[in-house]
């Protein structure tokens, strides 16, 4: 599978991405951040560029005058900003258009710079390692329905094993049987029958904000919102019925929903796949992905989980004394052991190390307001390696490490609705100790090596060094004890020469 063309990057600088589509065209600014680029800009215009395309496979004037005006616009904002990596592609309308030049020429004039327009594979592997290098997907079909095309890729074993593009797309006038036609003739598409469905783009989108909105589901994270075969269906059948019940879809995509929905419940019947997720990752992603996992400096942190490495990256805009972090994960890190019976099929070491990373993220804030506004804020960050239920529970285990056991801010009520009550629990055992250790080291890194805990069989025994004798007053003394009473452990305190 055939990769795009390479991008220098220097890793102090801002990196812009224009991703020219058959329906929008965006400009995302993103600030370099490791395999973390957080976006500092994202601007969307609705250009729809491919409208019309099918009928003579030209572009319209009216639609490329569209285009080149926001095309300026996007200039324009460029050049406000020094020591810019700027990488430019196009897709569908620019790929398959015969008069591609009339709209491709101005372009680059306007932008000063080359437009790298994608080939079929180049593009169905861009999305592909947007979204495999950030969530762990061990096997499923990836589709990337956009206005031209709607792009294919089978993954097994966490590789892209086969991939396809299809000139369809929610700008497309196709018949609903020439899409069924189109998708039978895909020879490797039934070995997706039982898997899940990745569903990338602004449609796939619209329809999870629509399911939101339907079913009052208490979060409004779309990206790894997961939907059930069944569900997803009747809402496909809602949205194409004459006439189409569009409630919830957002006002910009109305327009071509009921062909997207027409696209996506071909897919869903020919593919036979079993739940819809929604990915919040696109082509962008891809191109950010695929640069700074070629880049030599970023070698080492290739194998490195990247939910761990978006973490340690926001905590170190947080800081306070010191980066505490990781000398919390070690001093939580025996508690870990009594999760077995608790987390289900979270995995709790990767979660309890993301929860110790966040753990400073709302210290600045009100006192009396930071545990809800950490339960928020982690709940919105823009972080594609968790799912719904990963993501409460760490936001839920900062709560606690707020709240502490304080009444008066009751439990965010959405967590009941996705959790279970033992993941729940758990998370208010993690919170409670990761509050027990930062209150008694102050946040100081040096502090939390004068404390030890250890967990055996039903005993949290605390183990303090000479020197921090004094740290461990009668309320740290209660702190321990209210840490332990979640999972009814009982409580032992030694101290150490």
């Amino acid at each position: 599978m055939s990769k795009a063309s390479s991008l220098t990057i220097n890793a102090t600088d801002h990196i812009a991405v224009i991703d020219i589509g058959s329906n929008s065209i965006r400009l995302v600014i993103f600030k370099t951040m490791g395999r973390f680029p957080f976006p500092l800009f994202n601007e969307r215009v609705t250009c729809r560029l491919g409208e019309g395309l099918e009928t003579d496979n030209l572009l319209q004037p009216k639609r490329i005058k569209a285009a080149l005006e926001t095309l300026q616009r996007f200039d324009s904002i460029l050049k406000s900003l020094p020591n810019l990596s700027v990488k430019i592609v196009a897709t569908a309308a620019a790929r398959r258009a015969k008069n591609a030049d009339v709209f491709l020429k101005p372009a680059q004039e306007i932008l000063n710079h080359k437009i790298q327009v994608l080939e079929q594979q180049e593009e169905a592997h861009l999305v592909s390692i947007g979204l495999l290098s950030n969530f762990n997907i061990n096997e499923g079909l990836i589709a990337d329905l956009g206005g031209g095309s709607l792009e294919l890729v089978l993954v097994k074993n966490s590789k892209m094993v086969h991939s396809t593009s299809l000139n369809i797309g929610h700008l497309s006038y196709k018949p609903y049987s020439e899409i069924i036609q189109m998708l039978e003739n895909i020879p490797w598409l039934n070995k997706a029958s039982g898997l899940d469905l990745f569903g990338v783009g602004g449609s796939f989108r619209a329809l999870g904000s629509a399911y939101i909105y339907k079913t009052k589901y208490p979060l409004g994270m779309l990206h790894a919102l997961t939907i059930s075969r069944m569900a997803i269906n009747s809402l496909l059948n809602e949205i194409t019925a004459d006439p189409p019940n569009l409630e919830g879809i957002p006002e910009g995509r109305r327009f071509s929903m009921v062909k997207a929905s027409e696209i996506i419940s071909s897919l869903i019947s020919i593919s036979k796949v079993n739940t819809l997720i929604i990915s919040g990752t696109s082509i962008r992603d891809g191109i950010i992905a695929q640069e700074f996992l070629e880049h030599p400096n970023f070698t080492s942190d290739q194998k490195k989980d990247p939910l761990h490495i978006a973490c340690a990256e926001i905590a170190e805009n947080r800081l306070r004394f010191s980066l505490i972090n990781e000398k919390l994960y070690k001093f939580i890190k025996p508690c870990i052991e009594s999760s077995t019976d608790y987390m289900g099929n979270l995995n709790a070491t990767r979660l309890v190390k993301a929860a110790c990373l966040l753990s400073e993220i709302c210290w600045d804030e009100e006192p009396s307001m930071r545990a809800n506004l950490a339960f928020e804020k982690i709940n919105a960050l823009p972080i594609y390696s968790l799912s719904h239920p990963e993501r409460l529970w760490i936001s839920l285990a900062i709560f606690y490490r707020y709240n502490g056991i304080k009444s008066m801010t009751e439990k965010p009520i959405s967590s009941e609705f996705i959790l279970t009550h033992s993941q729940q629990e758990y998370a208010y055992f993690i919170g409670l100790g990761l509050r027990f250790g930062l209150i008694f080291s102050a946040g100081i890194n040096a502090n939390l090596d004068k404390i030890k805990l250890y967990l055996r069989k039903q005993t949290l025994t605390c183990a303090i060094t000479k020197n921090g004798a004094h740290l461990f007053t009668s309320q740290n003394q209660l702190r321990l004890k209210s840490f332990a009473d979640i999972l009814s452990l009982k409580t032992k305190i030694i101290y150490q020469n």
